[in-house]
């Protein structure tokens, strides 16, 4: 009994051993190495940064929610260069099913950099095998499609230019209530316009 007592401590003590040296040569340096980048990551993204403030609410189309099957987004647009980047608007929030959104520029539901932006809509629709690769595996992006539910009446940053309600200047600590009841119903399709958005790729 001795004996056996005498040799557990000293199995333990090697199984202690064992597990602190695999920890020293395989765990520590790796997350001490992914610390480290992802440290560096976080000031060059953080000395890039700009100040932002909350921009969130509610859209609704003529008291209603969104249609179904289609994909309701909200775009801030610069005022001074409404014209769309190439790569597409860099400022954009998808509304849930029920119109609600908020902008995410840093980390989620942060908003967007302080300043003036031009409010602009527009409905679309992502068609059924969008988003899928041809050996089954999901994509990166997806491109939702016109024709806009929302008639080319609210995707022109140049005539939204003209209503007060869709021209908004963010300011700390930003504003989660906006309220924006578009109007469809029994209104002409208008022609989009040269900065209007008709497509987006998400």
């Amino acid at each position: 009994m001795l004996r056996t007592a005498g040799r557990a401590p000293a199995g333990f003590g090697f199984v202690v051993l064992w597990l602190v040296t695999a920890s020293t040569f395989s765990g520590c340096p790796a997350s001490s190495s992914a610390t480290r980048e992802d440290e560096k990551a976080q000031a060059v993204k953080g000395a890039a940064q700009k100040p932002a403030a909350k921009v969130g609410g509610h859209v609704s189309i003529d008291g209603q929610p969104p249609e179904k099957d289609t994909n309701l987004f909200v775009i801030l647009n610069d005022p001074d260069h409404p014209a769309i980047p190439k790569g597409g608007p860099e400022r954009v929030a998808m509304c849930d099913a029920e119109g609600n959104f908020e902008f995410t520029t840093y980390t989620k539901g942060d908003g967007v950099p302080l300043g003036k932006y031009i409010v602009t809509f527009v409905q679309l629709h992502l068609p059924s095998a969008a988003g899928r690769h041809p050996m089954g595996r999901g994509t990166f992006t997806r491109e939702y499609l016109g024709p806009d539910g929302l008639k080319n009446l609210y995707n022109d940053p140049e005539k939204n230019k003209a209503e007060k309600d869709f021209n908004i200047e963010v300011a700390s600590p930003g504003k989660s209530d906006y309220e924006f009841n578009l109007s469809v119903a029994g209104k002409n399709p208008a022609t989009a316009g040269q900065y209007a958005v008709t497509h987006l790729n998400r």
